[in-house]
Order: structure tokens, then C-alpha cells, then sequence
């Protein structure tokens, strides 16, 4: 699959991003630690049918890195730049991890462009409905990463160490995310500045509830599939899609972990596939 790598210049920042496939678009968010290169394993499986359109968030990859702007309505605002430069106007828009909680705002300030919106082992922040348990309750490195000069500190150094943790441990195969996608994401933390700034998409969480709160006060009308890994997130991906939007779909993944594409890629590929067909 021939994927070309581009920049733009976007909402006072420049952004890296790579496309591939062709079809319709699909913007691609990803979570921490990762970067577009979360997508390719995707675009090698589904370029055929779909354009993938795959940015470094702000602050993370070869992005620009800036001291601030980390709330979602304001990365929403990034992507419908990025989307405009490309010349795209309908789109359907998938996420995982903590490139969900500004996938939710992009779904509900597109303007009606959005087709649908698919999040994948994602934390929602801020919500209220019966049995929601605050992801900040269950993990542990989500406070730690709030108190970023800490991380910082214990952190630079040991990014190796510290990044292994995650793939291995966050995952229900410990083998599951290649050695060259894992030492991909090392050399790029270890690049001035990513630590800090990529560490905003936790030090934000304040912001991100309050925003989160005020979105979901409407039920969004986009469809919305969410799913998260059994020994991961488990339910809370499709409980908060239920509490969220008027036409939910997704479930829980059994035998994965919080690495889905790389754990469970055949699966999750036939699911977003329906999804985007409309066949969910």
C-alpha cells in the first residue's frame, strides 16, 4: 500500500500526517504513546476500500509541540483543518485511547460531516450514568501522567523501560506490538520536547471532563461503535457509547488487551467494516 507522508499548516501549528487507500476518508486519532503509525497495520488491510487520513496529534509524532491547546474542542479544531487542506468534506472518524476524547468533539462540531465516529478502547471522562466508574479510578499512570513535571523527572532516560511497560503489560498478548513498532515509539519520546508535550493529553483531563460533560448534555446523533478489550477497558467503551449517542454498536473483545489493531486485527477490521457500510 503506497502511504505518502504530508504536512500542514493548521489552527497556528504544523501538522504531520500520512494517507493512504482509497475510498472514502476515515481519519485516524490515535492514543499515547503512539503516533499515525498506529494506522498502518489498518490501511495494509482496509486501504483497498477506504482513504486513510492519519495525523500526529498535537504535541505528539512529528507534530508540532506547543505549550498549549491539548483540550479536545481545540485538537477537533486541528483536524477540520487538517480535513479542509485535503479537500475532504465527509468523513468517518475513528479513535483510540485518548485520541477519543476530541474524536467525540469532532463528532459533535463537524457541522453534519462527520458519517460516524468508531473509539476503540477509549477512557470517557466526565460522564454520569449508572455504573460509571471515572477512568482515573481504575488506572494508576492517569493521575501520575497529570503531574507531568514528575513523569518528566522519573521518566526521561528510561522511556524504553517505562514504554515496554505499556505494550506489554496493557496487553492480553504481551508479544502482540512488534519490536519495531515498539522501539518506532521509543526513539520518537526520546525526541526533544514529545514527553512533555504529548504528556498535555493527560494533564488535561480536567479540561477534558468539563468538555466532555457539556458535549454529551445532547445525545449525539452520529453513529457511534465503541469497543474496548476484556482485560482492559471492558465494558466502559460500549456503556459510554450508550450513554452518549442515539445509535450505538460495539461490545467487548474477548482475549485482547488495550491494543486492539495489533492484538485483535482481523476482528476489529470486520467490525469497522460493517460499521462503515453500514452494516453494524
Amino acid at each position: 500500500m503506497d502511504i505518502r507522508h504530508r504536512r500542514v499548516e493548521t489552527n497556528g501549528i504544523r501538522l504531520h500526517f500520512i494517507t493512504g487507500g482509497s475510498g472514502p476518508v476515515v481519519l485516524g486519532m490515535h492514543g499515547w504513546p503512539e503516533s499515525h503509525r498506529q494506522y498502518r497495520c489498518l490501511i495494509e488491510r482496509l486501504g483497498d476500500r477506504y482513504r486513510f487520513v492519519a495525523p500526529d496529534l498535537r504535541g505528539c509524532g512529528d507534530s508540532d509541540k506547543p505549550q498549549s491547546g491539548y483540550e479536545p474542542t481545540t485538537i477537533a479544531s486541528d483536524m477540520l483543518g487538517l480535513l479542509d487542506a485535503e479537500g475532504v468534506e465527509h468523513f468517518h472518524i475513528l479513535s483510540h485511547d485518548l485520541g477519543g476524547p476530541p474524536a467525540l468533539a469532532l463528532a459533535y462540531l463537524s457541522g453534519g460531516r462527520a458519517l460516524s465516529l468508531a473509539t476503540v478502547e477509549t477512557p470517557f471522562f466526565g460522564l454520569d450514568y449508572p455504573g460509571y466508574v471515572d477512568p482515573q479510578v481504575a488506572y494508576w499512570h492517569l493521575g501520575m501522567h497529570m503531574n507531568m513535571d514528575i513523569t518528566r523527572l522519573l521518566v526521561e532516560g528510561h522511556e524504553e523501560e517505562y514504554l515496554r511497560h505499556f505494550f506489554r503489560d496493557f496487553a492480553y498478548n504481551p508479544a502482540a506490538v512488534p519490536e519495531e513498532e515498539v522501539q518506532a515509539y521509543v526513539a520518537a519520546m526520546r525526541q526533544p520536547g514529545t514527553l512533555r508535550a504529548s504528556l498535555n493529553l493527560y494533564g488535561y483531563i480536567p479540561q477534558i471532563a468539563a468538555q466532555t460533560r457539556q458535549l454529551t448534555e445532547q445525545r449525539l446523533s452520529v453513529p457511534m461503535m465503541a469497543w474496548g478489550g476484556r482485560s482492559s477497558f471492558g465494558t466502559h467503551c460500549i456503556d459510554s457509547a450508550n450513554a452518549i449517542a442515539s445509535e450505538a454498536y460495539g461490545g467487548v473483545i474477548e482475549e485482547c488487551g488495550h491494543w486492539v489493531f495489533q492484538e485483535r486485527t482481523s476482528f476489529i477490521c470486520d467490525q469497522l467494516d460493517r460499521f462503515w457500510a453500514g452494516k453494524a
